[in-house]
This record gives C-alpha cells, structure tokens and sequence, in this order.
C-alpha cells in the first residue's frame, strides 16, 4: 500500500492505495479514534480483488484536522470529493462503524458515485437516540478516553486501564498509541452526539438507491448496529442485505477477517458484474 496525500480544499487527507486488484475500486472507511491500519488483517485479501483505498478521515492518523469540524456530514463531504478527484469513477464504500454513517450519508447524497455501500456494524441506534441514551457504555467510553488525552503514554495507560472496564484491558495499548493521532475535538462531538447535527440518519437511509450490505455483530460481545435498528433499516433501504455475525464482536473485520473479505467480495464482484 502506497501512502499518499489529496487536499479537498477544506482539509488535507491521509490515505493508502493497493493497486493490484481488479475493479471495481473499494474505498474504506474507518471508525472512531481509528485510522486506515485498523483494516490491516483485511488488507491482503481485499487488494489481491479490488483497487483499495483506505482514508485516514479527517481528524484522525495523518489527516489535517478541523476544530469542531466532525460531524458525519463534515467527513462526508470530504469522502465526496475524494471521490471524485482521487478514485474517478463510482466505487464501492465500507464503512466501519463512524465509518458507516459516513458511508450512508455519501450514499445518500451523491448516487452516481457509490456503486454500493457496506455499512459494518454501525450505531445506527443514532437513528432514534443519541449516544448517552443509545449506548451507555459507548457514552463512557468516549468521555473516559477524552478525559484521558494529551496525557504521557504511560499516564495514559493507567488512567484508561483504572477507568474502563476490564474486558476494554486488551486493547488499551493500541488505543494509546493512535490518541495521539486524533483530535479530541473527534471524541468530543462522539460523545455529545454533536456528530449527528444536520444529518437526518432515517432521511439519508430511504434516499439510498445502490446495494447495501449491513455486517452485524454480536451485541453480547460488543456490537454496535441492534436488531431493532436492522429491522427498520432494510425496510427503509430499497436494495438491502444483512450478514449477522454471532459471537463476533464490533471490529468484525478484525476478528473475522477472511469469512468478511469473501463475503464482500463475492457481492462487490456481484455488483461489478
């Protein structure tokens, strides 16, 4: 993967191309606090398919960043753009959780250039609630690590160790070391749902008129997109397709990488055709 950088004119963006693979493009999006190398153990089998793109969005890994500038429809416009200028042609977008919104509301608003939308395990609980009463635990979270940044390392590590819960323990090392790569103007406007002004979640689903593939995970083992929220959503999407994951948790990517990137590429190829 080639690292690279595009300037939308509002902010300039961080990404990696794999020019290997075959059409369609595929354009991946990332979630919260995460940058392009969380798809890291998808990687190899998506570029071996696709010609794959994978953003560091704005606030986060090496892109600039935006004070107060992160709501999903301040991401989305920079995805637009990308699109346009850097991919050239309709592609396919994945998005994982932040990443999905930002997907949807790119699906939603420019057609012509999303051949189809994955949307992997995204709070779309956002769609009839904010993040406080949506999910507690996601609410905690976000304040704790915000609570935490800009503190040394090791600070770090111990104060996110004493304040998230234990089954959080595993991954606190690498979320100390990709802190210092956001905003904490990104985990602040999580938290306070102000991610969410100006983009009308139900509204942008119904407009939405290519494939869409929604990965659910186990919400016993941390996933984010409910099945109350996966009921609504296909009756609202015209062409939609649910994969469910038990026993999987919120990075489905991560955990189920090989059985995810077949099941992906077997639709986009399906879309391509």
């Amino acid at each position: 993967m080639e690292s690279r950088f595009f300037d939308t004119e509002q902010v300039r963006l961080h990404y990696v191309a794999g020019e290997n693979g075959r059409f369609p493009p595929l354009v991946l999006l990332h979630g919260t606090t995460n940058r392009w190398q969380d798809f890291a153990p998808i990687l190899p089998a998506l570029t071996a398919v696709f010609h794959v793109y994978a953003l560091d969005l704005r606030g986060h890994g090496l892109s600039g960043r935006v004070a107060g500038g992160y709501r999903v429809v301040d991401f989305a416009a920079d995805v637009a753009v990308f699109l346009q200028k850097v991919v050239g042609q309709p592609a396919l977008l994945w998005g994982h959780s932040l990443g999905g919104l930002v997907g949807i509301a790119v699906a939603s608003q420019q057609p012509a250039w999303v051949r189809g939308l994955v949307v992997e395990d995204s709070p779309l609980f956002l769609r009839r609630a904010n993040v406080e009463n949506g999910s507690p635990r996601a609410y905690a979270f976000f304040r704790t690590v915000h609570a935490a940044m800009g503190l040394p390392a090791a600070q770090m590590a111990a104060q996110l160790t004493a304040a998230l819960p234990p089954e959080r323990a595993a991954g606190i090392p690498a979320l100390v070391e990709r802190l210092p790569f956001v905003d904490p103007d990104v985990v602040q406007m999580s938290f306070d749902s102000s991610l969410m002004d100006d983009f009308a979640l139900d509204d942008c689903l119904y407009q939405i008129s290519c494939p869409t593939l929604l990965v659910q995970a186990d919400a016993q083992a941390g996933g984010a997109l409910l099945n109350e929220d996966v009921v609504a959503v296909l009756g609202l999407l015209r062409n939609g397709r649910l994969h469910q994951f038990p026993n999987t948790g919120h990075a489905v990517h991560a955990e189920r990488p090989l059985e995810l990137a077949k099941i992906v590429r077997d639709w986009g190829l399906e879309i391509g055709d």
